[in-house]
């Protein structure tokens, strides 16, 4: 019992120095931010100053130029994206993975559609309160299908380069 009363004041003195610590890497009064300067020209190396808005503006518009020009540069795996798409496309994940996001809430959406539509159409056939046609079920199973051609059509889109992310493949 002793030896519990020792090691209580431990997790108190741990908590202790480390939020003194914390406070001292911390100032309590805002910096300003430092600023960042950007060749405007090869030839003659002037630079601006620039806010971070700016900054953000200049670099869409590099990237435009650079996408316009062709030049392949990237993050994105082209090899990845076929597999996802192969594997999990039926969910949308490559679509997530090459930032369309509108296509992979869709794909996602009518996957979960037709899974619960598939789901209700057995349960009611099975149950016995269903027709001797499950409907449900049909009708789910070809949205689940329809679905996954739609993923086997992007996975042969991503392989001939028909279909990439806005920045494009890095391999």
């Amino acid at each position: 019992m002793k030896h519990l009363c020792k090691l209580a004041f431990l997790p108190a003195l741990f908590l202790l120095l480390t939020v003194n610590s914390a406070n001292a890497a911390f100032p309590t009064e805002k910096q300003k931010g430092p600023e960042v300067s950007l060749v405007s020209n090869a030839s003659s190396p002037e630079t601006k100053s620039l806010t971070k808005s700016e900054l953000k503006k200049e670099l869409k518009a590099l990237k435009s130029e650079s996408a316009a020009k062709g030049s392949e540069g990237g993050s994105k795996s082209k090899i990845l994206a076929a597999v996802l798409a192969l594997l999990v496309g039926t969910l949308g994940i490559h679509s997530f993975y090459m930032g369309q996001k509108k296509k992979g809430f869709l794909q996602l959406g009518l996957t979960v559609v037709g899974l619960a539509l598939f789901i209700a159409g057995i349960a009611g056939y099975v149950s016995g309160g269903g027709v001797a046609l499950p409907t449900l079920a049909l009708v789910g199973y070809i949205i689940i299908v329809g679905v996954g051609i739609w993923a086997l059509v992007d996975f042969v889109r991503i392989l001939t380069g028909s279909l990439a992310p806005e920045e494009g493949f890095s391999d």
